[in-house]
């Protein structure tokens, strides 16, 4: 039989430079936990004995039941980096105590090594099939235990840095796809975000038990004489106004509800559910948000500020194309504009229920 290359193993998975040091840098440095489950007291004490005088910290388990029942109430970080474990006990073997933990989300990190006197690959492939990462044949050689030990948690450091860095660059991109669907100045949901949901849920429009939604309220929101705003008081309160309006609007929506800035001083809500009588109930809930009272520009000066809006609602009789859709909401609020402004205006294929203001 050929020598064991401990040099060798003690290398393994180690990387050298740069790169070392910036993936161990990720994880939190801490004494390394080894749990050793074997029901045989000799081998703990050899295990010990053989691992004295590293800076591991070990704990022994008498069978892998007493072992697996603590370790469901410590918290992840508590988790052993490393478990040195017998395959063949009573109540639970190795393997079965293996696949448990390695089932679980924090397992999937501990590095595993089983202890057997078995040797045929049908026993070595149950063992790698459970997530099994090294087998060590019994009787356990010191020397070999302790550069498997050292390779091992190496391994397991790497792949946890790993691990970090990708839940890092997956929480990167999460935050760069919030901001390329998100206005900046007032956290509303934007144009880019409004064109890819809007297909999907125009889709989700259809009978009862058929379709997820009998009716979709598309309402298009344009700030009354904003213009004026802009130019009696400058941009930066045009901006401070917009921002008051959608936090007013936000406060008001639905839970089911999207708001969208469309351009400008021009917002689109959007609402599955609503039947067209409802859908107008709640547009003029909208408009009476911003128009119940003045929105505060400084500390001494208010500014009265309305919303015309108009809308249409699709539903299983009625499933118009997007542009469709689209142009009849901004129609329906050209003709709410047109008739005095601080109005709603909802169109259905068959009428327009007109809301005036409660000034109008």
């Amino acid at each position: 039989m050929p020598s064991l290359d401990l040099e060798g193993l003690d290398s393994a998975y180690h990387p050298s430079g740069s790169a070392e040091e910036a993936f161990w840098s990720s994880v939190p440095a801490r004494t390394p936990r080894i749990w050793v489950v074997d029901d045989d007291p000799v081998v703990h004490r050899y295990i010990a004995d053989a691992l004295k005088g590293s800076q591991y910290h070990v704990e022994s388990w008498e069978s892998a039941r007493a072992a697996w029942d603590p370790l469901q109430s410590l918290e992840e970080s508590e988790w052993p980096d490393m478990v040195i474990c017998d395959w063949v006990m009573p109540e639970m073997s190795g393997v079965e105590f293996c696949r448990r933990l390695k089932g679980s989300r924090a397992g999937q990190f501990v590095y595993f090594i089983l202890l057997t006197s078995r040797s045929e690959v049908e026993a070595r492939v149950e063992g790698l099939d459970a997530g099994a990462d090294e087998f060590i044949t019994k009787p356990v050689d010191s020397e070999e235990l302790q550069a498997r030990v050292r390779a091992g948690l190496r391994l397991q450091r790497l792949t946890q840095a790993l691990a970090q860095a990708n839940r890092q660059l997956r929480a990167r991109n999460e935050l760069l796809e919030s901001l390329s669907l998100t206005d900046p100045l007032t956290g509303a949901l934007n144009r880019r975000a409004l064109d890819q949901a809007l297909p999907h849920l125009l889709k989700q429009v259809g009978p009862r038990g058929e379709a997820r939604y009998r009716y979709l309220c598309l309402l298009m929101m344009d700030v009354d004489h904003f213009k004026q705003v802009n130019d009696s008081y400058g941009h930066y309160i045009g901006d401070c106004v917009l921002q008051a309006i959608v936090g007013r609007l936000q406060s008001q929506l639905r839970p089911s509800s999207l708001l969208y800035r469309y351009g400008g001083e021009e917002f689109v809500c959007i609402t599955p559910g609503l039947s067209p009588p409802r859908c107008s109930r709640y547009a003029e809930s909208l408009r009476q948000a911003i128009a119940k009272r003045p929105i505060d520009i400084s500390p001494k000066r208010s500014l009265p500020v309305t919303l015309s809006i108009g809308g249409v609602v699709l539903s299983e009789d009625y499933r118009p194309e997007l542009e469709t859709a689209l142009q009849q909401a901004d129609s329906a609020l050209y003709q709410a504009k047109q008739a005095g402004r601080n109005r709603v205006h909802i169109f259905t294929p068959t009428s327009e229920v007109y809301l005036p203001s409660s000034s109008g």
